[in-house]
């Protein structure tokens, strides 16, 4: 999905090469091409500064590519959600693996935060997995969705959060979110209500980390 840039600067150089080589072609057949015709505006042909130009010029395909940040796509879940993001602390990559079964060796990167409060249970966590261990990261983070609605079976509130919650993987990030902060406000309506509820926040979360991760 993404393109090698050392492919594309070597595209730049090519044209380049071409197109001096062209241009010096022209300047060669003296006998043909009046002196006058080589001069632009009082000054001699520069093969050099042609290069340098079509080296900084802005052809499509030379568009520098955007890796965007975990902070950056945690960013834009909390300016999406505002206060209804509830995850206020961040897991060491030890608590990761402790909860999940997830090693530093699996990922390239780890963003995971959890409520400091034990009592509520709004996790967000986006791994970027090596390629090698795409499966093996969302089978940990599948275990770790099953283990979270077995302990929370007592807790209807936080049950219907982790029966809500949403396990994607987008190219080589594996997401998993479980998020619905107050749930207070349709709680009245019955569990359905607070699934769906939660499922709509997890979908939300999920569009603003698929539209940071593939754009």
């Amino acid at each position: 999905m993404r393109t090698d840039t050392a492919n594309r600067f070597g595209t730049r150089r090519s044209i380049a090469a071409v197109l001096i080589g062209g241009m010096l072609l022209l300047a060669g057949c003296g006998d043909e091409l009046p002196e006058d015709e080589l001069v632009d505006g009082g000054q001699t042909f520069d093969a050099q500064q042609i290069s340098d130009d079509l080296q900084a010029s802005n052809f499509p395909f030379q568009r520098e590519e955007k890796f965007v940040t975990l902070a950056e796509l945690r960013d834009g879940v909390k300016e999406l959600l505002g206060d209804q993001y509830w995850p206020d602390i961040a897991m060491s990559g030890e608590a990761l693996e402790r909860a999940t079964g997830i090693t530093d060796d699996m990922y390239v990167e780890f963003l995971a935060e959890r409520q400091s409060m034990d009592a509520h249970i709004d996790t967000m966590i986006v791994i970027h997995a090596k390629e090698a261990h795409v499966g093996d990261v969302e089978s940990a983070l599948e275990r770790y969705r099953t283990a979270i609605i077995e302990e929370n079976r007592r807790y209807p509130q936080n049950l219907c959060k982790a029966e809500a919650s949403r396990l994607e993987t987008i190219d080589d990030y594996v997401c998993f979110v479980q998020l619905g902060a107050d749930t207070t406000i349709v709680a009245d309506k019955g569990e359905k209500a607070v699934i769906a509820y939660c499922q709509e926040e997890n979908e939300r979360a999920l569009y603003v980390l698929e539209k940071g991760i593939l754009e």
